[in-house]
């Protein structure tokens, strides 16, 4: 049994195994075809933001800021939690969010490194976006573990000529 600030994750709401393409049979992700590339430097410069906004969610959490992480979503972010084909878990607000990763990294003596790959980003208008990353954890203290693995699916907002995570789904393969 794991226990993760408000969410226990135990055998009852823990699958057995990690079946292929659940995030995908769940709704998590719904991968598209590749899009043209980009003919303005707009677009581009989004693009390259939204990614960076994603990236920086992922070193705030490694070095607790808190502060960053603040300002790196909207008033009404909502944040979930998975684990596979398990329920989905929320918090609602940027204060309420805020609080509870706190508290969650406060349970968390290792050092954390959230290591973002197969970055794409999903959907690109002028001021919505959503970006898929793979995700693999890992703690390190004496020596370096992987934790689990998984994936962050970000929806983001243009506000105040910033990109800023309006819903977060973390949704990992196996709890931690």
């Amino acid at each position: 049994m794991n226990n993760l600030k408000g969410i226990t994750v135990t055998a009852a709401t823990t699958p057995e195994t990690c079946t292929p393409a659940w995030a995908h049979a769940t709704g998590t992700i719904d991968l598209q075809p590749a899009p043209p590339v980009p003919s303005d430097l707009t677009s581009l410069a989004n693009r390259l933001m939204v990614l960076e906004t994603a990236s920086r969610y992922a070193i705030a959490y490694d070095e607790r800021r808190l502060d960053v992480l603040e300002s790196l979503f909207t008033e009404s972010v909502t944040f979930s939690y998975r684990v596979g084909e398990g329920p989905l878990s929320s918090e609602n607000g940027r204060a309420g969010v805020i609080k509870w990763l706190g508290e969650v990294m406060e349970s968390q003596s290792d050092q954390r490194r959230h290591v973002l790959g197969s970055m794409t980003v999903e959907r690109l208008t002028d001021d919505e976006a959503v970006v898929i990353a793979y995700l693999a954890i890992y703690g390190v203290e004496k020596d370096a573990q992987l934790i689990t693995t998984g994936l962050y699916r970000f929806s983001m907002i243009k506000e105040d000529s910033r990109w800023k995570i309006d819903e977060a789904i973390d949704a990992l393969d196996r709890p931690f």
